[in-house]
């Protein structure tokens, strides 16, 4: 029998709260580590090109503010240029993939640290509602 995220994040907040308090920060993490590997683990691909699908983790272009979009969709086509390479089709398929497919094109490291604090906001509101 398999477990949906949501059932997940219900059950660790469930064993959370049978940890010690001084060990609660660790066990927190390390239920991150585990919700982001088991997000990982499923085929967001098709959900990016659908759009149709109510949620997409913040690691993939699509996800990210408007903003964000528009710069790294700026950064894409003068890197791809630069290379003879730029056709729009390439940049969309770029820019409907993970921020992290993008290492060797640009720097990401921003983007990253985004992303970082993204999920981790996010994985905070979770545990403050199901202890609500």
């Amino acid at each position: 029998m398999g477990f949906t995220k949501w059932e997940l994040v219900q059950f660790f907040d469930g064993l959370t709260e049978l940890v010690s308090d001084e060990n609660k920060g660790k066990a927190r993490v390390q239920i991150r580590k585990f919700l982001l590997e088991f997000e990982k683990s499923y085929q967001y691909e098709d959900a990016v090109m659908q759009r149709n699908v109510p949620y997409l983790p913040p690691y993939y272009i699509p996800a990210m503010p408007q903003a964000v979009q528009d710069e790294i969709r700026k950064k894409l086509t003068a890197k791809l240029t630069g290379q003879g390479e730029n056709t729009p089709e390439q940049v969309e398929q770029f820019m409907r993939s993970q921020i992290y497919d993008l290492k060797g094109l640009i720097d990401i490291k921003e983007y990253v640290e985004w992303v970082d604090k993204e999920i981790y906001r996010n994985f905070e509101k979770r545990l403050e509602a199901s202890r609500g």
